[in-house]
């Protein structure tokens, strides 16, 4: 399992290198809302607009079966507007299969 590791290291074969921006721009670079903390995605939020994609929106919604507890989601702004999407596009898809089993007969 090793030897491989071991041959390329004697041999002097230089690795893969990867590049990293010094500086991510935050209107091009890609965020996961899930991983960041709300001190993370106030900074991230501080730099962008409300309407560009990249900025950040959390909803606050009750959680199934308590009066207390709440549930947080954070999606970018593109993220919910694909997901309003996709549920406009199934609920045109549901409503287009039942219409048609329709019967309008006495």
């Amino acid at each position: 399992m090793f030897s491989p590791l071991l041959a390329l290291l004697l041999t002097g074969t230089p690795a893969p290198s990867v590049v990293v921006p010094a500086t991510l721009d935050p209107a091009t670079a890609a965020v996961d809302p899930k991983k960041m903390s709300q001190s993370q995605i106030r900074a991230h939020n501080a730099t962008l607009p409300r309407t560009h994609p990249n900025y950040i929106r959390c909803v606050r919604s009750a959680a199934p079966g308590s009066l207390v507890a709440r549930n947080y989601s954070c999606r970018t702004v593109a993220q919910w507007e694909a997901a309003d999407r996709a549920g406009n596009e199934e609920m045109r898809r549901v409503q287009d299969a039942m219409s048609s089993k329709a019967v309008t007969g006495n």
